[in-house]
C-alpha cells in the first residue's frame, strides 16, 4: 500500500507541475489523470487500508488539483470566449466593408 500512496504522490506532482506550465498538453495532462484514477482503483480494490495519515496527505492533494483543474478550466472557457468574440467582431466588420 506505502508503495502505492509513493506512486499517487508522484503523480500528483507529475499533474501540477503540468498544470503550472503555461501551454499545458492536454494529452499529456489526460494521460496522467487517467494514470492516477486506475491507480486509485487499484488502492480501492486493495484489501490493504492505507496510513491514516498518508490518506489524509492524498485527499488534500486531491482537493488541491481539482481546485487547479477547475481553474484551468475556467481560464480555457475565457479565452475561448475572447475569442469568440473576436471572431464575430471580424466577421461583422467584413459584412460593412
Amino acid at each position: 500500500m506505502r508503495h502505492w500512496l509513493q506512486q499517487l504522490e508522484s503523480i500528483d506532482e507529475a499533474i501540477a507541475h503540468s498544470l503550472a506550465e503555461r501551454d499545458a498538453d492536454p494529452e499529456k495532462l489526460a494521460q496522467q489523470l487517467h494514470d492516477r484514477k486506475a491507480l486509485l482503483d487499484q488502492i480501492a480494490a486493495s484489501s490493504e487500508q492505507p496510513d491514516g495519515q498518508a490518506w489524509a496527505k492524498a485527499l488534500s492533494r486531491t482537493e488541491q488539483l481539482v481546485q487547479a483543474l477547475d481553474n484551468e478550466r475556467a481560464d480555457a472557457a475565457k479565452t475561448l470566449l475572447q475569442q469568440r468574440k473576436g471572431k464575430q467582431s471580424v466577421q461583422l466588420y467584413k459584412k460593412f466593408q
